[in-house]
């Protein structure tokens, strides 16, 4: 995710957006050259009087609806996020509070360890396109094989830490209530990470982006023929203009509906695990790699 601070990082952004949309708007400005021998014959067959204004009401409708969609959809994983973040806290004082000073640091350590490897693979599982050939950070990838992963995933290490406090509760050194505890702690990560996953899986309709889409490039074509049959080569400059900003803002729509895929409009989740990772881990191994707050260059945030 970009975070500016100052005119370098817009103007970062905005050649960001023209890079990723060039064959649009390439595909813009040539439809706009082909046009300009015949701009007032065309003008005159497909624009009616209230046409231009109909279909400007229609997109900035629907423009709105599909912003406010894809904000939702991206503040909601900003949401579970921080519930997860919560929650990894939550787990870690749990355990300083229940669990009996006589157990071996060692096992406390390898609990907290799993909460952070589960969130290294969410970060890796939301990234990716193939849940089956998900790519750990080299950090977590050393963790997992510490702890005995040899391909650790989301399900696995849920049900890895589930059969922990259960070896817990049968050997006696947790009761029923902080059993529950535990339990409760763990139902809340898990709810948070399926509100995740249903996310990533579940994009906005094909049928209603495509209908935008469509609509955004005949009204912005529309507007360019209307302003060059009624004025100089400027007018039709502006006209261009126009098209392309109404084509690079429908996109950014498309890039806010999926939040954990682009590296510019995405979250930060890199981030959110390099807290977590510090949080839990930093305490009680400040030399551990994955304790180590990372630091942020420029306006990228992972």
């Amino acid at each position: 995710m970009i975070r500016p601070r100052g005119c370098l990082d817009y103007l970062q952004l905005s050649w960001w957006l023209m890079k990723r949309q060039g064959r649009s708007l390439l595909l813009a400005t040539l439809l706009c050259v082909l046009s300009l021998p015949v701009n007032v014959t065309v003008a005159r067959t497909l624009l009616p009087e209230t046409l231009v204004q109909v279909l400007g009401l229609l997109l900035s409708l629907f423009l709105g609806f599909r912003y406010s969609q894809a904000y939702n959809r991206w503040w909601e994983a900003r949401v579970l996020w921080g519930a997860l973040v919560n929650e990894s806290r939550n787990w870690r004082d749990l355990l300083t509070r229940v669990l009996p000073s006589q157990l071996p640091l060692s096992l406390r350590r390898r609990l907290l360890q799993q909460v952070v490897l589960l969130m290294w693979c969410l970060n890796a599982e939301l990234r990716g396109f193939d849940r089956e050939a998900t790519v750990l950070a080299p950090q977590a990838q050393a963790l997992a094989l510490k702890l005995g992963f040899k391909n650790p995933c989301v399900q696995r290490l849920l049900q890895h830490m589930a059969k922990e406090q259960y070896k817990l509760h049968q050997d006696g050194w947790l009761d029923n209530v902080e059993s529950r505890e535990f339990g409760r702690v763990q139902q809340e990560i898990t709810n948070a990470l399926g509100g995740l996953e249903r996310i990533r899986h579940q994009p906005l309709p094909a049928s209603s982006t495509f209908f935008i889409r469509a609509l955004t490039w005949v009204y912005g074509y529309l507007v360019f023929l209307k302003l060059d049959a009624i004025g100089p080569t400027t007018t039709a400059l502006v006209g261009w203009l126009v098209f392309l900003v109404f084509l690079m803002a429908e996109r950014i729509g498309t890039f806010l509906e999926h939040p954990f895929v682009d590296a510019r409009f995405a979250l930060p989740m890199d981030r959110f695990c390099d807290l977590i990772s510090f949080d839990l881990l930093g305490a009680s191994d400040p030399l551990d790699p994955l304790a180590q707050p990372c630091p942020t260059k420029g306006p990228w945030l992972r």
